[in-house]
């Protein structure tokens, strides 16, 4: 605990030191000074191979048993300088020589306080260099997330809905090409790191048409990349966020038409988990961001009734159900959503204090939330408030499997 706080104390002092010397610079978080490319690299396809056994094999975070239980980081394409200054407010003085923390937090990373009208964040990349429209700053991203021993990132995306849409047809269309790039470059540098879809089906409903379109793209141009992850299936694996809000018919629509080509994952929640979820989906994940270990220990008990009964029932093939369990470093949506639920971060104890009771739901494999969800407070993206503490307490979690 002292050892966390007192690198958390000498990287953000470090960082106070040289971010005016390094305003301007490509991007942000030290990323490589190679320039932003014109246009994504095309998809250089193939396939996984299974282990020997004929069950794909993984890296992750060894379990009390010791055995290897992947982590998947959810990684977020929106944050670029016009989501910066929108989530800041009109107030939050840009312009300075050094950016201010936009708010002021208690010492267990609560108490949540601003002085900028319309300021939504806690925390702030200076000079906005964390821009996302530029591959740099997604490759340094990969780079620090493959370097906590992390096996992938499960990629926030949606399209426009068309299957004839292209990497340039929308902004997030050309950040998740940048994304395969990146993990490409850091493949081929020595540093295994994969790619699970987590669709973005949650912020607001879906038509099935946009799903249809979608799916179709994203199977035409990634499906056959040897970066996409394996760990469950020879298909690609896919993450439905928000499953629990659409109704049986839909998920059976979904499923009908693309499961066949893709291993689907729900994002369910117990109350939402029924006959038809067990039918049509190949497992779940729960979007647990705000999961507090203090206040509602009975919550490992809960998710690990909810683990049993997801693999009550088998995948048509006989196989059991994947559950991905989830956590998280901590939660504060204090001024996104004005309401006062705050999970407190207590330098990196709270990761591993839901880590550790999440266990007993003997996950398949682990859902970080998350790399950069910053307006929710979940995030381990190296910034200014923190520096690089939760990426370091990943990576310790990673290392010791607790």
């Amino acid at each position: 605990m002292s050892t966390r706080r007192i690198r958390r104390r000498r990287t953000v002092a470090a960082l106070a030191a040289v971010l005016v010397a390094t305003l301007g610079s490509a991007t942000a978080c030290g990323s490589s000074g190679s320039g932003e490319p014109v246009g994504p690299s095309p998809t250089t396809t193939g396939t996984q191979s299974p282990s020997a056994s004929g069950t794909p094999t993984a890296s992750g975070t060894p379990t009390a048993a010791g055995k290897s239980k992947p982590v998947f980081i959810i990684y977020y394409l929106w944050w670029d300088h016009s989501h910066w200054t929108s989530h800041l407010g009109a107030s939050y003085p840009t312009a300075a020589t050094t950016d201010p923390l936009p708010a002021t937090l208690n010492s267990s990373s609560c108490g949540t306080s601003s002085d900028y009208k319309g300021d939504q964040l806690t925390d702030v990349s200076q000079g906005l260099t964390y821009d996302q429209s530029k591959y740099p700053t997604i490759l340094n991203d990969v780079r620090e997330a493959a370097a906590t021993g992390a096996t992938g990132f499960a990629v926030n995306w949606v399209g426009t809905g068309t299957a004839e849409q292209t990497t340039s047809s929308a902004a997030d269309d050309q950040r998740l090409a940048y994304v395969f790039r990146a993990v490409q470059a850091v493949n081929q540098a020595g540093t295994p790191f994969k790619i699970i879809l987590d669709y973005q089906s949650s912020a607001k409903m879906l038509s099935m048409s946009q799903f249809y379109g979608d799916f179709s793209y994203f199977l035409k141009t990634y499906g056959t990349s040897p970066y996409l992850d394996h760990t469950y299936s020879s298909k690609p694996e896919v993450i439905m966020s928000g499953t629990w809000k659409y109704s049986d018919s839909d998920i059976a629509y979904i499923s009908t038409d693309f499961r066949p080509r893709m291993y689907l994952i729900g994002d369910e929640k117990p109350s939402s988990w029924d006959a038809a979820r067990a039918e049509y989906l190949d497992g779940t994940s729960y979007y647990f961001s705000s999961q507090n270990p203090y206040t509602n220990p009975a919550s490992f008990a809960q998710l690990t009734a909810f683990a049993k009964t997801v693999r009550s029932v088998k995948n048509p093939d006989g196989s059991t159900k994947t559950w991905l369990a989830p956590f998280t470093p901590g939660y504060n949506a204090t001024l996104l959503y004005g309401t006062p639920t705050c999970v407190p971060r207590d330098d990196g104890q709270t990761m591993h204090r839901i880590y550790d009771g999440n266990l007993a739901t003997e996950p398949d494999g682990w859902t970080l939330i998350s790399w950069n969800e910053i307006s929710e407070g979940s995030y381990i993206v190296p910034l200014t408030r923190y520096g690089d503490l939760y990426t370091d307490t990943l990576a310790d979690i990673i290392r010791t499997g607790r």
